[in-house]
């Protein structure tokens, strides 16, 4: 086991079939097989419900990460990666159907923000062809997302971008150091960076 997860994983059971409160407000389960949860030196979890359902799966949070909310990761082979020095304040991850979400470092993702890899429920059209797959995020560094934000499947953000509050980027590219707002998001400033 990590030697880093021991403060807060005193055993980690080989088949993964777990579930367990740990500390106030920390609830972890896990169910499945070779799952592997990393938390690095200085990473804290606060209010955090943490649920696999599945086998192979990871989730890391990186150094001096502040991370609170839910983290939810069903089926195989999802990965949910958060950079370092990194603070989540209330904020959902969801990854199904093997992909994954990656958060960059120094990010600042506000409260009610909802990270999203899927619908949750398949849509086929009348040939049997699915026409909603899941697909990855990706985050870049420097990222400063505000409140009530929902990133939806297919996003992929470049390094040193605000997202406006309560925007919806589905699908969508935002290039590095831009400012980006509304529902579906667009630019509206570019050359931008900001300060935590």
């Amino acid at each position: 086991m990590n030697k880093s997860l021991t403060k807060i994983l005193p055993w980690m059971p080989e088949k993964n079939h777990w579930s367990e409160q740990v500390g106030i407000n920390k609830r972890i389960q896990i169910k499945g097989t070779s799952n592997q949860l990393f938390i690095s030196s200085g990473g804290i979890i606060k209010n955090l419900q943490i649920i696999i359902h599945g086998h192979n799966n990871k989730l890391v949070i990186g150094k001096n990460s502040l991370v609170s909310g839910f983290i939810e990761m069903f089926g195989n082979d999802n990965e949910i990666t958060i950079g370092q020095n990194t603070g989540m304040l209330g904020v959902g991850l969801t990854a199904h159907e093997g992909k994954y979400i990656k958060i960059g470092d120094k990010c600042l993702i506000a409260r009610g923000t909802d990270i999203r890899t899927t619908d949750s429920h398949p849509i086929w059209d009348q040939e049997g062809k699915r026409i909603n797959p899941d697909a990855n995020i990706e985050i870049g560094d420097r990222v400063w997302i505000a409140p009530d934000t929902k990133i939806l499947k297919g996003t992929i953000i470049g390094n040193d971008v605000v997202i406006g509050t309560r925007s919806l980027l589905n699908k969508s590219t935002i290039p590095s150091n831009t400012l980006a707002a509304g529902s579906p998001a667009k630019i509206v400033r570019e050359n931008i960076t900001w300060s935590p």
